[in-house]
C-alpha cells in the first residue's frame, strides 16, 4: 500500500471513529481498500488524490456514505427468537399491568435495513390478535447510523427469500407479493407497516433525541460489539435513561455488560431491567430464571428412509425436540398415533398406499388429531399441493432437508415447528380454511453459474458430470486456456470458479493473484492432493480461494460428487477475503499468558487464514495448542510447517504419543482424529482413526468432548468459521465443564455455519471478530 492511499485510509477511519465509535485498526485497512475501491468505481473516481478532492469538497454528504461503507447491514427476521418468547411469556404482563396509557413502544435501536422492527410489528399483531395486547396499540422506532439502511427500511420492500424462514402465522396476511417482473419482492401490508417509522440516530450522539420520550422495550442487539467499554457505558446509560422505570433492555446474546458497573439487573437471556426496579406483583426477579422447556414429541412420516434420518438429526434435544417414533406410511402412523404421546407430526405427501392429502382428508379433525407440517419437494409439488394440504388443516410448508441444505433447512423446520406447536397449545385448534403463501428455501431456487477452469478434457468432463446432479447448479463455460479466463469471466459473468493448480502458461497461484482481486469471485481449488501440492493449495487459501477439493476419482466419484455440490452451494454467498501481502511485524512480548492452560481450537472452510491470524498475533511463550482443521490427509503437515514459518512457538503435527507442552501447537493429522487423555501427571495425545463424526475425520467434536472430560481447571475452547455444526455440542460440553469459551462472529467467517450452531447452543461465552480472538485469549489467561 503506498503512502497515498495509507494516509487516505487513515482519514476515513478516523471519520468512521469520530462519527460511528467503530474502531478501525491496520488489520481492517484492507478491508477500508476494498470498499473504498467500490466507492471510487461509484463516482468514477481513479485515484486517493481525487478522492480527497472530493471528500473536502463534498464533506457532510461523503461522511454518510462513509459510515454506509463500513457499517454491517447483515440481520434477518426474528433474528434470536428467543428474545420474542422471552418477552412474550415472562415480562409482557408486568409492562401492561404498569402502563399509564394505552401504547406499548419499542425502540429498536441499531435496526439496519428493518428486519428487526418488521418482526416486532409481527410479533405484536399476533399477540394482538390473540387478545395478549387487547386493548393496547404498539408503536415502533427504528434507528440505525446508517441513512442508507433507513432508506431502506422505510421503503419496505425485501426479497421474498428474506421472509422464507418465517412461520406462516406471523407471515399470513401481512405480506403482498409483487406480480410478474417484480414477483421476487414483498413488502408488509399497512397494519404492519403503519406502526413503525424510521430514522437516523448514532447512539454514541443522541443529545435530546427521545429524551422526552420513554420506551417499554429498547432493543440494541449486535451491535455494542463495535464500541470499547467506555462507549458502551455511555451508550447503555442513555438507552436507560429512554427506558421506562419497568421497561426491558434487550441486548445481543454475546454482549455481557455485567462486568461494566452499570444500573442494571439481569432478568434472563441478555433482558434487563433498571437496576432498582421492582414489580407490583410478590415476585422477584431473581426468581424469574430460564425454565428447561419440555421436549416437543415428533412423528415422521416418510418412505423415504434418508429423510427420516436427516429428520432426525434436524429434531435434537439440544433443539427442544425428539422423534418419538417414525412410520413409513400413513397405516404405520395412525398405529404409532395410538400407542404413543405425540405433540406434533412431520407429514410428505406422496407415498404408498395411501398419499399424504389422502391422509389429511381421511383422518384429520382439528379437535383430536397433533397439528401438522408438510415436509415434502417444492421442485416436484409446486404450491399447489401445498396449499391444498394446508386448506384441509395441515399448519406449514417446508422443503425437504438434504445433504447439502441440512443446516438452512434445520433452522427453518425447527423454528416452524416450535410455532405451529406453540400456536396449537393456546387455541386447541388449527383453522380449516385459512389460505397462505408458501415460502420455500430460497438457495434451492436460485441458479449457481459455475465456470471450470481447468487445462484437461477429462477433469472438465467429470467436473460437469458431478454438477449436473445438482438442478441448482450450471456450468456456464469451461477454460482450457487459463490467458482467456477473464474475458470468459466478463461474458458469462459466473457465480463460482473451480480452478485447476497446475495449468501450462497461467498456473492457478497466479490466476488468483489477477482474477480474485478484481472479480471477488469465490474460487474452489481442483487439485490431485498430493504432497508436492500442499504448499501451493495452502497459498492458494491465502491468496483468497474459498476451499479446495480433490480431483475427481471413478471410484468415489458418487462421494466426491456430494462434498464438490456442497461447497459451490455454500461458496455462492461467502465472504471473499481481500488479500494484503504479509507484513514483517516486530512481536510485542508485552503481553503474557498462563501457560497452565490449554487451549483447542475446531475450524473447517477459511480455517486455514483464520488461524494463521490468531496464532500470529500470539506471544512467543503460550500454552498449549491444540487444532482440529477440516483438511485432507496430506495437507495437515503443510498446515503446519507453513505456520511454523510464521510464529515463533513450535507448530506441528501431532503425533500418537505426544505428550503435551507449553510454547506447542499440534494439529490433528488429516482423516484421524485427536484426542487428549491424562497419562500420570502429563496431558497425551492419541491418534485415532475411528468412525467419522458429523462427516468429519478428524473432527471437532471428538477433540472438544475429549477436552471436557478431563474436567482441566484452566481451558479454553474456540470454534471457528466452516460449514455444518462440528463442535458446537462439543463447545457446549467444555462450557459446562467449566471452560472459557469462543466463538468467531458472523461479520469476519468465511462461512457462519459451526460457530452459529454453537452460538444456538448457548455454548459460546464470547462471540469476538477474527481480529480479537488472540486479544480474548491473552486477556482470559491473563485473568
Amino acid at each position: 500500500m503506498n503512502s497515498e492511499w495509507y494516509s487516505l485510509i487513515q482519514k476515513i477511519c478516523h471519520i468512521a471513529n469520530e462519527e460511528t465509535g467503530n474502531q478501525l485498526s491496520e488489520k481492517n485497512f484492507s478491508m477500508v481498500e476494498s470498499r473504498l475501491n467500490k466507492r471510487f468505481t461509484t463516482l468514477g473516481i481513479s485515484s486517493p488524490s481525487e478522492y480527497l478532492k472530493h471528500l473536502n469538497a463534498n464533506f457532510e454528504s461523503e461522511k454518510k456514505a462513509i459510515i454506509s461503507l463500513l457499517t454491517t447491514h447483515h440481520s434477518y427476521f426474528f433474528r434470536e427468537y428467543f428474545h420474542f418468547e422471552d418477552i412474550e411469556k415472562k415480562y409482557l404482563n408486568q409492562i401492561i399491568n404498569e402502563k399509564r396509557n394505552k401504547t406499548i413502544r419499542i425502540w429498536s435501536s441499531a435496526s439496519s435495513q428493518g428486519q428487526e422492527a418488521y418482526s416486532l410489528s409481527m410479533f405484536f399483531n399476533k399477540l394482538k390478535k390473540e387478545n395478549k395486547i387487547k386493548d393496547f396499540d404498539y408503536k415502533i422506532i427504528g434507528t440505525d447510523v446508517d441513512h442508507e439502511s433507513v432508506r431502506y427500511a422505510q421503503n419496505g420492500v425485501y426479497f421474498y427469500r428474506d421472509i422464507s424462514q418465517v412461520p406462516m402465522s406471523y407471515v399470513h396476511g401481512n405480506w403482498v407479493r409483487g406480480l410478474a417482473s417484480i414477483r421476487d419482492f414483498v413488502k408488509p401490508k399497512k397494519h404492519i407497516k403503519d406502526p413503525v417509522s424510521f430514522e437516523e440516530a448514532n447512539l454514541l450522539k443522541l443529545s435530546n433525541k427521545f429524551i422526552n420520550d420513554k420506551f417499554d422495550i429498547i432493543f440494541c442487539r449486535n451491535v455494542l460489539i463495535y464500541f470499547n467499554q467506555q462507549q458502551v457505558s455511555e451508550i447503555i446509560n442513555s438507552l436507560l435513561s429512554r427506558l421506562e422505570p419497568n421497561g426491558l433492555l434487550v441486548l445481543g446474546i454475546s454482549e455481557s455488560i455485567l462486568g461494566l458497573n452499570l444500573p442494571v439487573k439481569l432478568l434472563s437471556n441478555s433482558i434487563y431491567c433498571h437496576k432498582n426496579y421492582s414489580p407490583k406483583e410478590k415476585v422477584t426477579f431473581e426468581e424469574v430464571k430460564p425454565i428447561e422447556k419440555s421436549l416437543i414429541n415428533v412423528l415422521c412420516v416418510d418412505d423415504s428412509p434418508t429423510i427420516l434420518v436427516l429428520l432426525k438429526k434436524v429434531l435434537t434435544k439440544e433443539k427442544g425436540f425428539q422423534v418419538i417414533a417414525t412410520a413409513s406410511n400413513t397405516r404405520e402412523a395412525r398405529e404409532k398415533l395410538k400407542t404413543n404421546k405425540v405433540d406434533i407430526i412431520t407429514l410428505d405427501i406422496h407415498m404408498p398406499e395411501e398419499t399424504g392429502i389422502e391422509y389429511l382428508k381421511a383422518d384429520f379433525r382439528k379437535d383430536r388429531h397433533p397439528p401438522v407440517l408438510i415436509v415434502s419437494s417444492i421442485e416436484r409439488d409446486g404450491t399447489t399441493i401445498a396449499k391444498e394440504a394446508l386448506s384441509l388443516g395441515a399448519s406449514d410448508y417446508v422443503e425437504k432437508p438434504d445433504l447439502k441444505n441440512i443446516d438452512e433447512s434445520s433452522e427453518e423446520i425447527c423454528f416452524k415447528l416450535e410455532t405451529i406447536y406453540n400456536d396449537f397449545k393456546k387455541t386447541k385448534s388449527v383453522s380449516k380454511n385459512e389460505t397462505t403463501i408458501n415460502y420455500s428455501h430460497s438457495i434451492n431456487n436460485e441458479i449457481i453459474k459455475v465456470l471450470i477452469v481447468d487445462d484437461s478434457k477429462t477433469i472438465r468432463m467429470q467436473l460437469k458430470n458431478i454438477l449436473s446432479k445438482n438442478k441448482q447448479i450450471q456450468v456456464v463455460g469451461e477454460v482450457e486456456d487459463p490467458r482467456t479466463l477473464e474475458d470468459q469471466i466478463k461474458i458469462l459473468n459466473p457465480d463460482v470458479i473451480t480452478l485447476d493448480i497446475n495449468m501450462p502458461f497461467l498456473s492457478g497461484i497466479d490466476i488468483l493473484k489477477l482474477i480474485l482481486p478484481k472479480y471477488k469471485i469465490p474460487t474452489i481449488v481442483v487439485s490431485a492432493l498430493n504432497m508436492e501440492e500442499g504448499s501451493l493449495v495452502m497459498e492458494a487459501l491465502e491468496l483468497g480461494a474459498f476451499d479446495f477439493f480433490q480431483k475427481p476419482d471413478f471410484r468415489q466419484l458418487e462421494d466426491e460428487s456430494k462434498v464438490l455440490i456442497d461447497k459451490i452451494i455454500h461458496s455462492k454467498n461467502a465472504k471473499i477475503p481481500s488479500f494484503k501481502a504479509p507484513v514483517i511485524k516486530s512481536r510485542i512480548e508485552q503481553n503474557t499468558m498462563d501457560g497452565d492452560y490449554l487451549i483447542a481450537i475446531g475450524s473447517s472452510t477459511g480455517g486455514t487464514e483464520a488461524l494463521k491470524h490468531i496464532l500470529e498475533e500470539l506471544p512467543s511463550q503460550i500454552p498449549p495448542i491444540l487444532i482440529v482443521q477440516h483438511i485432507p490427509e496430506v495437507f495437515s503437515k503443510a498446515l503446519a510447517d507453513r505456520l511454523n514459518k510464521l510464529c515463533p512457538f513450535e507448530v506441528r503435527e501431532a503425533k500418537n504419543g505426544d505428550i503435551i507442552e507449553k510454547n506447542n501447537v499440534y494439529i490433528a493429522p488429516g482423516n484421524k482424529h485427536m484426542i487428549v487423555k491424562k497419562n500420570n501427571q502429563n496431558l497425551q495425545i492419541e491418534i485415532t482413526e475411528t468412525n467419522t463424526i458429523n462427516g468429519h475425520r478428524p473432527s471437532v467434536d471428538v477433540l472438544f468432548n475429549s477436552v471436557a472430560q478431563l474436567k482441566l481447571k484452566k481451558t479454553i475452547g474456540v470454534i471457528l468459521t466452516g460449514m455444518g455444526s462440528d463442535g458446537a455440542i462439543g463447545l457446549k460440553q467444555l462450557k459446562d465443564s467449566g471452560s472459557k469459551t469462543i466463538a468467531q462472529n458472523e461479520a469476519t467467517c468465511v462461512v457462519f455455519g459451526m460457530p452459529k450452531e454453537a452460538i444456538k447452543l448457548n455454548a459460546a461465552d464470547f462471540i469476538e471478530p477474527i481480529d480479537n480472538i488472540s486479544n480474548k485469549l491473552i486477556h482470559i489467561t491473563r485473568s
